[in-house]
């Protein structure tokens, strides 16, 4: 079981006459974050405040406070809930602390640069802001709406997930039946494993996050909510993020059918599977930690030296390794068993395996510093093989994609990753992302988040 004593939270719930249900949604978040056989943070790590704890001074000073409870290892989850305000003159966004009124808007804000200095002084790189914000009703200030603004404006130096719940000109809806903004009532949701039935996963990431809340929030908009013409409302989340892997949220959630389950209905016939089952088992088992008895079915299995899918998940259990521990001997298993599904693929004339095995040679070799003239080499294989597979599957494109990136031809990558933003949903994209920016970064080395490639992948895998 995953151990969260290093898990940290830090939850503002405003309040006001117009939107008492933010304060529901961050003693719901609260609720949900400390409760044991939930998601489980320690009680003492996570700081709630709300309506008259909620001033400037107090949650400038909550932000102090969790400072000096965290580390570099802490993972931080900062939740807003209330009113989000923009001088639209200024360009100048803010939030609204339960102490400001029409008369103080300059001396009470909270301004995005206020919020970005509180962030950065924060020890933790693993951070995800969530904003869930609607406009204020009666301000003197017109063009008032969601943070979206504050979100773009926010350019963390340390690496942080940003999600607002709406876009600039929209609103963020809530109450009603449901006592909560339809944002957060999608966040509690996912961080509690109800957003899939059965939820197999061992863990709810920030991906599972963005992806259900893409989904859910337009929707209960659209069907519970009405815009001031009377029309369906419309309501849409936005997010960026500065990191270049997932961060996980919430583990084993009470209500998961966890990856334990499927091993003790597969492993007793491990034997008798057929090829998707037992790959599910191996999955399972990895998720789980048993990566050494994973790696041994696999070499046990008869079928793993004659099939390529078969090897190529014993490399993905390497490279994965590999990548997560840095041990150069898994990862130089792992290249070596690539090139034997690589070969068992060209020999079976599997065509998609060989595009999707020479892609991840290629990927071994950038990452151990191998031959980059066998790196092209490999990248050519994929990026040919795939070019000549005939059906337009986003697998095809996405190895196109990451093997003109491995051969320096960034605006053939760019347009192949334009594909697959068309035919994927925003969960895979962001994994593409990942693995994208690894290979640029390993590759390329940017010096500056402005690099233009990285923007490409961000404006399109990320919006």
């Amino acid at each position: 079981m995953y151990n969260s004593d290093n898990n940290f939270a830090l939850i503002i719930g405003v309040g006001g006459n117009d939107i008492e249900y933010t304060v529901n949604d961050a003693k719901m978040l609260h609720k949900n974050l400390t409760d044991k056989d939930l998601i489980g943070y320690p009680e003492e790590n996570v700081i709630l405040i709300t309506q008259d704890q909620a001033t400037q001074k107090g949650i400038l000073d909550a932000f102090d406070k969790l400072r000096k409870k965290t580390d570099e290892d802490s993972t931080i989850l900062l939740y807003y809930s209330g009113h989000g305000g923009k001088y639209p003159s200024k360009h100048k966004f803010f939030l609204q602390p339960s102490d400001m009124t029409a008369d103080n808007v300059e001396e009470t804000m909270i301004t995005a640069k206020e919020l970005k200095e509180k962030i950065n002084a924060l020890p933790s790189n693993k951070l995800v802001l969530f904003l869930d914000c609607c406009h204020a009703e009666g301000m003197v200030q017109s063009g008032i709406n969601g943070l979206y603004g504050m979100a773009q404006k926010l350019n963390d130096e340390q690496g942080i997930w940003i999600m607002a719940s709406c876009q600039d000109n929209q609103k963020s809806y809530g109450g009603g039946d449901f006592g909560l903004s339809f944002f957060t009532h999608a966040l509690l949701n996912v961080l509690a494993g109800k957003h899939a039935k059965p939820f197999t996963d061992p863990e709810v990431s920030m991906m599972d996050v963005v992806e259900h809340i893409f989904n859910e929030v337009p929707k209960l908009a659209t069907i519970h909510a009405e815009d001031a013409d009377g029309n369906a409302a419309v309501q849409t989340p936005y997010f960026k993020t500065q990191m270049s892997e997932n961060l996980i949220l919430s583990h084993f959630p009470k209500n998961a059918q966890d990856h334990e389950t499927i091993i003790a209905e597969l492993e007793p016939n491990l034997e008798a599977l057929d090829e998707e089952r037992f790959i599910k088992l191996i999955r399972s088992m990895e998720a789980v930690g048993r990566v050494e008895d994973a790696i041994n079915a696999l070499n046990k299995n008869k079928r793993t030296k004659s099939d390529p899918d078969l090897m190529e998940a014993l490399g993905d259990l390497y490279r994965n390794h590999y990548i997560k521990h840095r041990l150069q001997k898994e990862g130089e298993e792992a290249l070596e068993i690539y090139k034997k599904a690589h070969e068992l693929a060209v020999k079976t004339e599997d065509e998609e395996q060989v595009f999707t095995n020479a892609v991840k040679i290629a990927f071994m070799l950038a990452k151990l510093d191998g031959s980059k003239k066998e790196m092209r080499e490999y990248a050519a294989l994929a990026l040919s093989a795939a070019d000549n597979y005939v059906y337009d599957s986003v697998p095809k494109f996405v190895t196109m994609a990451e093997a003109s990136i491995y051969l320096g031809d960034l605006e053939a990558s760019k347009k192949h990753y334009a594909v697959v933003d068309t035919k994927s949903g925003i969960r895979f994209k962001m994994k593409c992302y990942e693995r994208a920016f690894l290979i640029y970064d390993t590759l390329f080395d940017p010096r500056n988040e402005q690099d233009p490639f990285i923007l490409y992948l961000k404006d399109t895998l990320l919006t």
